[in-house]
């Protein structure tokens, strides 16, 4: 719901369906995009019994109907203003030519990096967490980057660490209040108005201790928690 809202022109499309009282619509665009969260909470983490999963998906209960077509239901995100599923490729930005920064940064748009970045974007907006798995050498690092690079300064800020063997909490608790300003005397946080987004690379880095946990990933995880 919070790209219906933040988007514009979607946003003035069901204001429209509201004042005309057009339920039937509305109806199918909040199933269309219960149908959107469902998929990818259920299905998005499987391997082999994706494609599965996607033909059941596809032939589900849905007002707004998948095309017939032999793309999984992942490659579809919902338009509500023409009220079906499209493609990502239509989704995708042209390509910066007139790019400066460094060639490892360099992101050329394709339809999974939009996916990507759409999901996060869904992510840091509801406040939420993303553990962002997949083999070494995939582009992780590079898609965050260029995410991040493109959040509002205005509203958000971020900041970015790589754990290592030596990471310890200390050292995590350090990175985290040395991001943040004193909100209160008891409280630390960013700017009034703005959230702050910690990217933690290499999660998985730290050493085990002699009870074989990794100190960092307990703070962390008490800190969400919390």
């Amino acid at each position: 719901m919070g790209q219906l809202t933040n988007d514009k022109a979607q946003a003035a499309h069901i204001k429209g369906l509201q004042e005309e009282n057009d339920k039937d619509k509305l109806q199918a665009i909040y199933d269309a995009i219960f149908v959107f969260a469902g998929m990818w909470a259920l299905g998005a983490g499987m391997n082999e019994s994706k494609s599965r999963f996607s033909g059941g998906w596809k032939s589900g209960s849905a007002k707004i109907k998948f095309p017939d077509s032999n793309n999984m239901c992942f490659d579809f995100f919902i338009d509500p203003i023409r009220g079906e599923w499209v493609l990502w490729d239509e989704k995708i930005a042209p390509f910066d030519k007139e790019y400066e920064g460094l060639f490892a940064n360099l992101v050329v748009p394709t339809a999974e990096t939009t996916r990507q970045s759409y999901l996060m974007d869904i992510h840091v907006k509801a406040s939420k967490g993303v553990l962002y798995v997949g083999k070494a050498g995939t582009g992780k690092t590079v898609n965050i980057n260029n995410f991040l690079a493109g959040v509002d300064p205005e509203t958000t800020q971020f900041t970015c660490t790589s754990f290592n063997s030596y990471t310890d909490s200390r050292t995590l608790q350090e990175i985290i209040e040395g991001a943040v300003g004193s909100q209160t005397r008891t409280r630390k946080g960013p700017p009034t108005g703005k959230q702050m987004i910690y990217f933690l690379d290499d999660l998985n880095m730290p050493q085990k201790d002699k009870y074989l946990t990794q100190a960092p990933i307990s703070l962390l995880r008490q800190i969400v928690d919390y």
